[in-house]
């Protein structure tokens, strides 16, 4: 057998250091994270880990990042398509259009944020009750149309949103969950909005853990990425004085919580569609 080496074929194996390895494997999670834009990211990052768990004691370690890929492939090309139906309801509709409007022209990247925001929430609806889905997706497209210049009020866009949205007319849950998406009320706290933010009931259940996942594995060009990359960003693109970065010493387990849970429900609802053959590889 040979291998290339710097464009030189050679029939020496190749020493990769695990080192080299697990930063290999680490830039390509990140590319297949983009690209398999239709898959949940934290489902690509279990896959890349579980391939490397089985494949680490590979004979030639340099064909360990190569074997990670090709499985992790295989699995998201078996991926289930989105829920259908979710993205035309007239609710989803009226979001939607609502969030462009806001948001489209003044603030590009905000609404990129959203848009990616509401493509991972048409794949993660699967996990909640028919009667719920709509909801997840609208609050999708709206939960930072508080960023707007003509909405921004108390400066807490979680809580201008969330007002614009019911004298709007939205449904309550649909207001709800904007005003405490993503861990809002610490961020309340820190300002000492959160009597204010109080005017907004918290239900705490799947549909707000899965408005709080869309969000953490979203990045603000609204690309796919895992939760520790968003946090990251989060902290370096605000700094440390930002009320939203001082709010994370407050809750950031409950996000880690929050997309934790999601993701048991995403790997549970769509493990069971996969065919027989990935079933076997990943157990």
């Amino acid at each position: 057998m040979s291998w290339k080496v710097g464009g030189v074929l050679t029939t020496e194996p190749v020493v990769v250091r695990p080192r080299e390895a697990d930063e290999r494997i680490r830039r390509w999670e990140s590319r297949l994270v983009r690209e398999y834009d239709g898959v949940p990211p934290s489902l690509v990052h279990e896959w890349i880990e579980r391939a490397r768990a089985r494949l680490g004691g590979a004979r030639v370690r340099g064909f360990v990042p190569l074997l990670v890929e090709r499985a992790v492939r295989a699995s998201a090309r078996d991926f289930p398509a989105d829920v259908p139906g979710i993205s035309g309801t007239p609710l989803t509709s009226w979001a939607r259009s609502t969030a462009s409007r806001l948001l489209a022209q003044r603030l590009p990247r905000r609404w990129a944020h959203s848009s990616g925001v509401a493509r991972r929430a048409e794949q993660v609806a699967r996990v909640l009750p028919v009667e719920e889905q709509d909801l997840l997706v609208a609050a999708a497209w709206l939960h930072d149309i508080g960023y707007a210049d003509e909405l921004v009020d108390t400066g807490l866009h979680s809580l201008d949103g969330a007002r614009y949205l019911l004298r709007a007319g939205a449904p309550q849950r649909v207001c709800d969950l904007v005003a405490h998406h993503s861990g809002a009320a610490a961020v309340a706290e820190v300002l000492g909005l959160a009597d204010q933010l109080a005017e907004f009931g918290d239900a705490r259940g799947r549909l707000r853990d899965a408005l709080w996942y869309c969000d953490m594995t979203t990045g603000p060009d609204g690309q796919p990425t895992i939760l520790d990359d968003r946090l990251a960003e989060i902290r370096q693109r605000r700094g440390p004085d930002d009320p939203v970065v001082r709010a994370l010493e407050i809750n950031v387990d409950e996000r880690r919580s929050a997309v934790r849970r999601i993701h048991r429900l995403l790997r549970r609802t769509t493990e069971w569609r996969q065919p027989l053959r990935v079933r076997l590889e990943a157990g």
